[in-house]
């Protein structure tokens, strides 16, 4: 929470306290402009991911732009584990354009903020900072873009090939392909999650 400014009379937790209503449940801080709204589907949602030593600087930017561009939701880890992994804070978003503003704003704000990095999200801007992606919709039994993405990978690569000399990366990278994810942007497909589900 200090490291955040999040403690009684830091200024981004005054600011957010005027617009979000906070939340916690396990390994997550959550804020939610309408409590109704955590009940929609999110188009897509961005990843910030700034390094653990440049969020005492970085957050109260963040929430700042948060704010000012009325994101709808957003979470942040909780706890040391949930501020050292690199998808730390994660806004959630109705529609692209609303992202891609939100995104445009953080890169000014943001600029020259060391970045963690998220793997298997698509890099907005190509320095690791900001990277997006799309969460199944609720039927599906994945419940997040990363955790669909690393299960796909996980069967591919123990699946026994009939061609055991096969390069194993090309093999991955089209076993992805044909689940409907762009492996080198880490992208998803329209079709994505019509795909049939691993075993």
């Amino acid at each position: 929470m200090g490291v955040l400014g999040m403690t009684v009379g830091g200024r981004p937790r005054r600011l957010l306290e005027a617009t979000y209503e906070a939340t916690s449940y396990q390994g997550w801080f959550s804020f939610t402009r309408d409590p109704r709204s955590a009940q929609l589907t999110a188009a897509c949602k961005l990843y910030v991911s700034p390094r653990p030593e440049a969020l005492a600087d970085a957050f109260p930017l963040i929430a700042d732009a948060f704010v000012r561009s009325g994101v709808r939701s957003f979470k942040v880890g909780r706890g040391v584990e949930g501020l050292l992994r690199p998808d730390k804070i994660i806004a959630y978003f109705e529609d692209r354009a609303h992202m891609d503003q939100v995104a445009s704003a953080l890169r000014r704000s943001l600029r020259g903020c060391p970045a963690q990095g998220v793997p298997f999200a698509a890099d907005v801007w190509g320095d690791g900072l900001l990277a997006s992606g799309v969460d199944p919709p609720p039927s599906h039994a994945a419940t997040s873009w990363r955790s669909w993405v690393t299960k796909r990978l996980a069967v591919s690569l123990t699946t026994e090939r009939s061609a055991p000399s096969e390069d194993p990366v090309a093999v991955v990278f089209a076993d992805l392909r044909s689940a409907g994810i762009d492996p080198l942007r880490w992208t998803a497909t329209a079709d994505a999650f019509r795909a049939p589900q691993p075993p």
